[in-house]
């Protein structure tokens, strides 16, 4: 009978470290999933930081720790572009279309609540009272002012659809700041509401034009490399999560509370434009 149960106890004692070795692997596993590394773009003038605060935000909700890498203070649009492909970096944020879907892995949870397709003019002041008498597309259309666009940029092809003038610049885009003129090629560069404060800031020979809101309906998604599609469904239900519950408005807010103040968009004429027939 003693044998017996010294039996039983030590089966008891070996279940006992199972159960142990069981819950300490759950333990390490879980910990090792609860945080989670990126490697992301970065500009100098800020333009990354909301996008990288709503991600970090998002997750840590859900109990995920985001750590995120950057391979360089600076990187140039269309370098992000193809280090996403090549899996340097995991993601970029930029505006839908159809083509992107399809080249890129796309996380379909728009960003900034329109904000983006709402565009402010940055101007040469001089070009103000020209401005002055705009009050709709067809106006726009006749005043032979042309917009300095990024070559391959969604807007090339909005502003072509709305029969608009424009210049399209190749290269580092931040170049049509210093390019934009009154009586040149280049006249105004149209900017997301996301954008255009920070952007005046940064180019006092330029200006806010005061009166202009020009609207059409897009958003910038986050398109995923190689590297992070294993993080697609985390990174989809997080940000879902985060725009149902008022944290991406929240974050919003904090960004461009004080654009809305200083654009007063309620204010100004608006003139919306069509987006191009195949969506691209």
């Amino acid at each position: 009978m003693s044998k017996y149960l010294a039996n039983i106890s030590a089966l008891i004692r070996c279940l006992g470290c199972l159960i142990l070795f069981f819950i300490a692997s759950v333990s390490i596993s879980a910990h090792a999933e609860s945080s989670i590394t990126l490697t992301l773009p970065s500009q100098l003038d800020n333009g990354h930081r909301y996008y990288h605060e709503i991600l970090k935000a998002a997750l840590k909700a859900k109990g995920v720790k985001l750590n995120i890498q950057i391979p360089a203070e600076h990187t140039p649009q269309k370098r992000v572009q193809k280090m996403v492909q090549n899996g340097s970096l995991s993601l970029t944020w930029m505006i839908s279309t159809p083509e992107r879907d399809r080249k890129y892995n796309p996380i379909d949870i728009p960003l900034t609540n329109g904000l983006i397709g709402k565009r402010i003019l940055l101007i040469p002041p001089e070009l103000q009272t020209r401005f002055d008498a705009i009050r709709s597309l067809k106006q726009l259309q006749d005043s032979g002012l042309a917009a300095g666009l990024g070559l391959n940029w969604f807007d090339v092809n909005v502003w072509k659809s709305n029969h608009l003038k424009f210049y399209g610049v190749d290269g580092e885009w931040r170049a049509i700041y210093d390019m934009l003129t009154a009586n040149g090629d280049l006249n105004y560069f149209p900017r997301g509401m996301t954008e255009v404060v920070q952007e005046s800031r940064l180019n006092p020979h330029l200006a806010i034009e005061k009166n202009l809101l020009l609207v059409y309906e897009k958003d910038f998604k986050f398109y995923l490399g190689p590297s992070a599609v294993e993080h697609r469904e985390l990174l989809e239900n997080a940000l879902r999560d985060a725009r149902k519950s008022g944290l991406m408005d929240s974050i919003i807010k904090k960004y461009w509370q004080h654009t809305f103040n200083t654009i007063q968009p309620e204010n100004r004429t608006v003139i919306r434009l069509k987006l191009p027939d195949n969506g691209h």
